[in-house]
């Protein structure tokens, strides 16, 4: 871990005597380029191992293993994020498929789950595969069922570094020469195994989990870094259902309403999500603020987003599309961010999934 903070604080120094070069520049197009490659490099070095969905009840298998087989069938879910569109230099794009069946005799469900991430002007992405296994019990005759899940995955982690500009490649007339002193890692493409590991509590009408990610603690850095090691990465969620359709299966309809939350800590990094739905099938509404105030380690404000939902039901499909509107002072540099979802069930079995307990956040 200090070999790598160690890299990282290499590359600052780099940008800041580049920094101090920029008075020099003639040309003002060219130093917003710059600028720009430079705070996507930082970017991507900073957050490369932070895959996030707004919509994480829509994406429930990167959430948490423990919702493998909790829909009402077999079921395919997809997810598309566009993240920082504001920025003209690399892209964030994060995408996800997944698949999962309930196995109702053996009170288990089992699935499958690929996550593809790519970050940077230099395409550093990664690769997760993972086949993933929960299983389920009542403990309580007022209706709260145990649902542990576990993950095990191969991970891919690559780099383009023939689209990388280092510092000393940018002139001071704002052209870029081919060579760069700085040397190529050993390794532009990883191969390493990882797992993750989450247990859940639930009844109709509420729901709390807690997950664990990177577990074997892989090395995943393109040096040869041999003390670093990723650090685990838990997870707690969580959340309330209310309102005249009160339970799942209660005979009274009407609208329904949910207040939840996400909060993730890594490292001493700590984020929040926290919101609600509104669900007026076949439409839902929600909105969700990403921020943790005061609370974080530098004890500074933590504003990152405000999130709008919208979703709509139709047949087996669900879909949604949410907006995240940039409220941190990346505002005018990043922009926002885009994110669809899709969930296809196939041959909802109600009857099996009420005997067996269902669990009431959005999603599933």
């Amino acid at each position: 871990m200090r070999s790598y903070f160690v890299f990282i604080n290499k590359i600052f120094n780099l940008v800041l005597r580049f920094l101090k070069e920029l008075p020099k520049f003639k040309n003002v197009h060219s130093k917003k380029i710059t600028i720009t490659l430079i705070f996507s490099l930082i970017l991507t070095l900073a957050n490369a191992q932070y895959i996030h969905f707004s919509q994480f009840y829509a994406s429930p298998l990167v959430l948490a293993p423990s919702f493998t087989g909790a829909a009402d069938g077999a079921r395919v879910t997809v997810n598309y994020r566009d993240q920082w569109t504001g920025l003209k230099h690399g892209i964030y794009i994060t995408s996800a498929f997944a698949f999962d069946i309930p196995a109702p005799k053996v009170k288990s469900g089992f699935g499958l789950l690929i996550v593809r991430d790519r970050a940077g002007e230099g395409n550093l992405g990664r690769t997760d595969v993972g086949l993933l296994y929960s299983w389920h019990t009542q403990i309580s005759r007022s209706g709260i069922y145990f649902r542990p899940g576990i993950q095990l995955k191969m991970s891919q982690r690559g780099v383009d570094l023939e689209k990388l500009v280092f510092p000393d490649q940018i002139q001071i007339n704002g052209g870029i020469i081919d060579t760069s002193v700085n040397p190529p890692p050993p390794y532009r493409t990883k191969f390493f195994m990882d797992a993750t590991f989450s247990v859940m509590l639930y009844s109709d009408n509420f729901w709390v989990g807690i997950t664990a990610d990177h577990l074997f603690r892989p090395n995943d850095a393109f040096y040869d870094y041999q003390n670093y090691r990723v650090p685990i990465k838990y997870q707690s969620f969580g959340g309330l259902k209310f309102g005249r359709g009160y339970g799942r299966y209660s005979a009274t309809e009407g609208d329904s309403y949910m207040i939840s939350y996400n909060f993730r800590y890594q490292a001493g990094s700590m984020q929040l999500d926290i919101g609600g739905y509104w669900n007026h099938e076949p439409l839902i509404l929600g909105l969700w603020l990403r921020g943790l105030p005061y609370l974080n380690v530098t004890h500074t404000v933590n504003m990152d987003a405000l999130v709008f939902l919208v979703g709509y039901k139709i047949f087996n499909f669900k879909f949604g599309y949410s907006y995240d509107l940039t409220v941190s002072p990346l505002l005018m540099s990043a922009g926002g961010s885009h994110e669809i979802s899709l969930i296809y069930t196939f041959s909802p079995r109600a009857r099996s999934r009420k005997r067996h307990g269902a669990i009431p956040c959005p999603g599933i």
